[in-house]
């Protein structure tokens, strides 16, 4: 599998067969030629280089920083998934069980699937419907205590070198201010009230069961369906899961595990109706029937 050079390098030979005066174009100009090409343009360089440095039947390939990694050694991604919880575990990542059992915080991938570039997204399934309920969460809090956010950005006084440019230039701070019509003070506490539970209760009762009721399975949520612009989640509810699939033979061994999408969301009711009972319960001290 190629590196992140290697896909630089087979983008520049498309784009020197593509156009005939690239060679002689500056980095600033080629990085201004690549921003006025159209959606159409973009996506066909994109199919082209992942059809030459994807691995497998659907030319997979992961996106994140470790995406220099060489996926045809692995296995499965069990073996993939359990070396990054190993990796974030000797780096002091907190909130990782003792012992593996699924790590599969998210990380973005491309690949082929009928002649179609796919953008997508590997994900645990309790993560997944954590994010679901949170959100649902983030609007019950706002009806609870409506309130907005402002925000107002400052230029700073002095130049600091940009890591990526490595020039000198101003950056800018960022200050936000929460207005909740006279009562910011109970907002306050109701959302530290919320985060300790989402963190300490939430998460542990929505990822314990996952691992008891949904054994080796696999779902897919399809965000995006335009062509150029397209937004997939591959889910896997286990180890096991991970186990039965193979970065070689991908969407194949992913479609066998599939199951219908129903079963998340009539988990996430179940998580949404509870944690809303809890703050309800809890910290406004009402009874719920």
């Amino acid at each position: 599998m190629m590196s992140f050079m290697d896909r630089k390098a087979t983008i520049e030979k498309i784009l020197n067969k593509k156009i005939k005066f690239y060679k002689k174009l500056t980095d600033s100009d080629k990085e201004e030629l690549w921003g006025i090409f159209s959606d159409y343009e973009i996506y066909t360089i994109n199919l082209k280089v992942q059809k030459k440095i994807g691995f497998g039947k659907n030319k997979f390939t992961l996106e994140e920083y470790r995406s220099s990694f060489d996926v045809s050694k692995y296995k499965s991604l069990k073996e993939w998934d359990k070396e990054q919880y190993i990796y974030q575990k000797k780096r002091g990542q907190t909130n990782l069980d003792e012992q593996y059992k699924i790590y599969l915080f998210g990380d973005w991938c491309k690949l082929i699937e009928n002649k179609k570039l796919i953008y997508g997204t590997i994900l645990s399934v309790h993560t997944y419907i954590y994010d679901q309920v949170i959100d649902e969460l983030m609007k019950f809090e706002n009806h609870l205590y409506p309130h907005t956010i402002d925000t107002t950005s400052q230029k700073e006084d002095k130049k600091r070198t940009n890591p990526l440019t490595k020039k000198k230039e101003y950056f800018y701070t960022m200050d936000f201010t929460t207005k909740a019509y006279g009562r910011e003070r109970k907002l306050k506490k109701l959302q530290k009230f919320i985060s300790t539970f989402k963190y300490k209760i939430l998460y542990p009762k929505i990822k314990e069961y996952v691992s008891n009721h949904l054994k080796n399975r696999t779902y897919r949520i399809v965000n995006k369906k335009d062509t150029f612009d397209n937004s997939h989640q591959f889910l896997f509810s286990d180890k096991q899961a991970l186990k039965n699939c193979t970065f070689k033979n991908f969407l194949t061994n992913f479609n066998e595990l599939k199951r219908d999408t129903k079963d998340l969301k009539d988990i996430e009711k179940k998580f949404i109706k509870y944690s809303k009972n809890y703050i309800l319960e809890n910290h406004f001290n009402k009874k719920v029937n």
